[in-house]
């Protein structure tokens, strides 16, 4: 009997059950194209009013998208009211490379756009090949306006792949995906793993630190001590993680309890505005409250270690391979100061900042202090975003100093329904504004005010 057909057969009877449906969606590029294909399940109690978890599965070597309707987890998910979602990722034997986790990040959102998903409690499960991939692709998304992880779960996961690769004296799949050997392309090797044991410099586990893990594997398991290593070098650093102190099965999803993991997993929401960050990051992107804009060399992790304090001051501990940072939120009218403080050598970089009361600073300072010595930095207003040059000498700190204008429509300086309500009788032309009200109420700055005015309104309002 081919795969072709039992697959078939097992979409049948699976749709037959009066209870679980199955449903496919195929993933398309912007020509048409198929790019990837996965299986969701909604909830026995799913409520478009109410947010549902997801969670994720990931198939084993050699499976697809219908391969974890196998285990429990479909069912586990159906009867706690938890969207189940099983993608393909390309091929049956995909390692978790760059381009399936971007399909994953696009299926989830189809699900958010189309279903109420509760976005801080997404989690993700896997065996074998893929019991590493919810760990990369936590790695790999620490941006808060995309799906990140909330808690992720590993059956006899393949977590550090260059280990792997040398364990098994090479391995096929890796070498397709990644483009070469472990030690011809071993950047690719590091950034698809959960963690690189040889040099932890090259290796993102620090970026795990607020993704609770769960670890469990077999009682022969050969490669057991890629969970037993994981656990040893993050404790003390992740505060929420269980391994399995007594393996039963024998490889993948079959040494798994799949109540007890999702029984686990339910007690873990989001993270994602942390006051410390300390990653590895392969590219440049959004990490929490910290935007790299550039990477300078791009076979090398770009390395950042940064503390914040209510988003006004901020301690660089580690910045390396860019030259571009932007501090999210961090223009603030209830704030009129901004303190950057380093503790390493920094050279020639630039500071970004944002906020939604940048459209009301009337005039704004920063000046580099080195020791009894201060000097004033180059300011430059682009697109939202404030940059601040620093480029002459090694400060040990920089503060910015903001004063704001009146900030709303209505001036009484808190963003609420009232001044929706002034902007929306000015466009109807039942009151005519002053100069000033105009200039407040065009947000966009296109010298007309009008739904795009509110729509940013309502954005300021929520906090968004």
């Amino acid at each position: 009997m081919s795969n072709n057909f039992k697959n078939i057969v097992f979409i049948l009877l699976l749709q037959w059950l009066p209870s679980q449906i199955i449903e496919e969606h195929t993933i398309l590029d912007e020509n048409g194209n198929q790019l990837d294909i996965f299986a969701y399940q909604l909830p026995e109690n799913y409520n478009v009013n109410f947010k549902h978890p997801l969670l994720v599965a990931f198939h084993q070597w050699g499976g697809n998208h219908l391969s974890t309707f196998s285990t429990q987890f479909d069912d586990e998910a159906y009867s706690r009211g938890w969207i189940f979602l099983s993608p393909f990722g390309g091929s049956s034997n995909n390692y978790n490379h760059q381009e399936a986790q971007e399909w994953l990040k696009m299926g989830i959102n189809w699900l958010i756009e189309n279903y109420n998903v509760d976005h801080r409690r997404i989690y993700m499960v896997g065996g074998s090949m893929g019991g590493a991939a919810g760990a990369i692709y936590a790695n790999n998304h620490l941006d808060p306006t995309e799906p990140m992880v909330a808690a992720t779960a590993s059956a006899s996961g393949i977590l550090d792949c260059e280990r792997r690769a040398i364990e098994m004296d090479g391995n096929n799949s890796m070498t397709e995906w990644f483009g070469g050997n472990y030690d011809e392309v071993p950047y690719e090797y590091h950034r698809n793993s959960a963690v690189y044991f040889a040099d932890s410099t090259q290796s993102m586990h620090y970026n795990l630190q607020y993704t609770p893990l769960y670890l469990d594997f077999g009682v022969s398991e050969p490669h057991r001590t890629h969970a037993e290593d994981l656990y040893d070098l993050l404790l003390g650093y992740n505060e929420n993680m269980w391994i399995d102190t007594n393996p039963m099965g024998s490889h993948g999803f079959s040494v798994m309890d799949e109540v007890h993991t999702c029984d686990w997993l339910s007690n873990f929401e989001l993270v994602d505005s942390p006051n410390s960050i300390n990653v590895n990051i392969d590219e440049p992107e959004r990490v929490y409250w910290v935007e790299v804009r550039n990477q300078i060399d791009e076979n090398e992790f770009i390395r950042l270690n940064f503390n914040s304090s209510n988003n006004t001051n901020f301690d660089i501990f580690e910045l390396s391979n860019t030259d571009s940072i932007i501090f999210h939120n961090s223009v603030d009218f209830n704030y009129n100061e901004i303190l950057i403080n380093h503790h390493t050598y920094i050279d020639e970089y630039y500071i970004g900042l944002t906020g939604n009361d940048i459209y009301f600073i009337d005039e704004i300072e920063a000046i580099g202090f080195m020791d009894d010595f201060f000097q004033p930095l180059n300011i430059n207003i682009q697109n939202q975003i404030i940059w601040i040059s620093v480029t002459e000498f090694v400060y040990d700190s920089i503060s910015i100093y903001i004063s704001f204008s009146s900030i709303d429509v209505n001036q009484d300086n808190i963003w609420d329904i009232l001044d929706i309500v002034l902007t929306i009788n000015f466009i109807m032309g039942n009151i005519n504004p002053t100069e000033q009200q105009f200039e407040l109420a065009d947000l966009n700055d296109d010298q007309v005010i009008d739904i795009l005015d509110i729509v940013n309104m309502v954005n300021i309002i929520m906090g968004e």
